[in-house]
This record gives C-alpha cells, structure tokens and sequence, in this order.
C-alpha cells in the first residue's frame, strides 16, 4: 500500500501574485495567503478554496504550460 500525501498546487491571482497551496488526500485544501507570518486559508475543497479568490486560476504540477503562462 502506498502512502497518499498532499499534492501541491499554485494559486495565481489576477493581480499577478502567486500563492502555494497544498490539496490533502481527504480532498481539503489550503492556500498560504501571507508566508512572512504564515497565515493561510483552508477549505474544504480546492473548488470552495479557489471561490474565496475571483477570477485567481490554480496550476497544477502536472499542467502543460501554455502559450498565455509562457511555455
């Protein structure tokens, strides 16, 4: 049996700023809002999470890059 672990994500804001967030394997999310104090955001799902910042996009590690990000 295989160990689950968090699996990363970036949330990016329409502003341009970039937030680490993590999902857990029971489907919670967090996001760190403020890395200087640590603060952060949690939901109980990646989608209510992302709906807490209008119009931010998530990337995940596995995304292909697209013209619009550069790759």
């Amino acid at each position: 049996m295989t160990a689950q672990f968090a699996r990363g994500f970036r949330l990016h804001l329409p502003h341009g700023q970039v937030l680490d967030g993590a999902q857990f394997p029971n489907g919670r999310a967090m996001v760190m809002d403020d890395p200087f104090w640590g603060l952060g955001s949690t939901a109980r799902t990646v989608e209510l999470l992302q709906a807490g910042y209008p119009d931010a996009r998530i990337e995940w590690p596995d995304d292909e890059p697209t013209e619009a990000d550069g790759g």
